[in-house]
């Protein structure tokens, strides 16, 4: 029997008549960003309650009516130890920088990746960078997935990461991304408005669903052959692999691509994904600050074999104009 534990952030969930049979563990999985795993741990190590009791097992079945009350304990933060790495800067002054994140390194520490991210390489290279996100995220405003490669903006302040942050929740910061796709879009530009959330099956993927978070991708096809085309991508909305999400929803999925793109065709070993564009005004001096971030080796060789022409900064700001 585990022991009691009730501290962390406190979930009530009542079991509808579609779950009533169903393991307690996958009860959890469906109605939490949680992996099998981790509500089994979860449960495993008294933080879940049935009707007031603590379960045996993780496989116990739950039926229609049932409140399970769940205790999520605050994630541990860990103290970062710098590294060194090669990063690309583009800009850089008292307040704020922005860099070129590498393809392969994820931004800040997840599970088999404590010490070797973005953020460890970020206190090596800046003595000062903003905490607002918390210990283990300095300095990052926002975010790009491991295997995309791009631009990044980075806070070195408080108060200039609050502004930051400001700009991107009221679509002050204009994002241009390519992605070079398998098949072609239907129209050679579109605006994909389709609400994200987590996979109804598969909690580690995310979808297009019914009740998700509003999400919006605007794109335009640079280049294209009878197979594949070289699309440019603005987002209006940061969701979680929102790119990828919509692009597979439209039929055309990212190259190499492996959560979301065809299976056992790859063209390259990461997702063929770069942020290439940033324009936005400083938010302390009122500068305009517009980078440019050339295609990738890897990602440009592939689209050179491919036959799509590689889009270049005039090519950007003429769509985004």
């Amino acid at each position: 029997m585990p022991s009691v534990r009730r501290e962390g952030v406190r979930k009530i969930l009542a079991v509808s008549e579609d779950f009533s049979g169903s393991r307690l563990d996958r009860f959890l999985e469906s109605h939490l960003e949680l992996t099998r795993s981790q509500a089994k741990k979860l449960i495993d190590s008294g933080f879940v309650w049935v009707n007031g009791e603590l379960p045996k097992k993780p496989g116990m079945k739950v039926t229609e009516g049932a409140i399970v009350e769940v205790f999520i304990p605050e994630p541990e933060e860990s103290e970062l130890i710098p590294v060194d790495m090669d990063l690309k800067i583009y800009y850089e002054d008292e307040y704020l920088a922005v860099i070129e994140k590498p393809a392969g390194i994820p931004v800040h520490p997840a599970c088999g990746h404590a010490q070797d991210t973005l953020a460890n390489a970020l206190i090596a290279r800046f003595p000062a960078l903003s905490t607002l996100g918390g210990k283990e995220r300095p300095g990052i405003v926002h975010r790009l997935d491991k295997d995309t490669s791009g631009l990044l903006i980075i806070a070195k302040d408080e108060k200039t990461h609050t502004l930051l942050s400001k700009m991107l929740q009221e679509r002050e910061i204009t994002k241009v991304y390519v992605a070079l796709c398998w098949s072609v879009p239907r129209f050679k530009e579109g605006t994909i408005e389709a609400s994200i959330g987590r996979h109804p099956v598969d909690r580690k993927k995310m979808a297009v669903v019914p009740n998700g978070r509003e999400a919006i991708s605007i794109f335009r096809v640079i280049s294209f052959t009878d197979n594949y085309s070289l699309l440019l991508v603005r987002i209006l909305t940061g969701r979680t692999h929102q790119i990828r999400v919509h692009l597979h929803h439209i039929g055309c999925p990212v190259i190499g691509d492996r959560i979301y793109g065809k299976k056992g065709l790859d063209l390259i070993d990461r997702q063929a994904l770069h942020a290439t564009y940033l324009k936005f005004y400083h938010p302390v001096t009122g500068e305009v600050l517009e980078l440019f971030s050339p295609l990738c080796e890897d990602i440009g060789e592939v689209a050179n074999n491919l036959g799509l022409k590689v889009p270049s900064l005039e090519d950007i700001k003429k769509w985004i104009s």
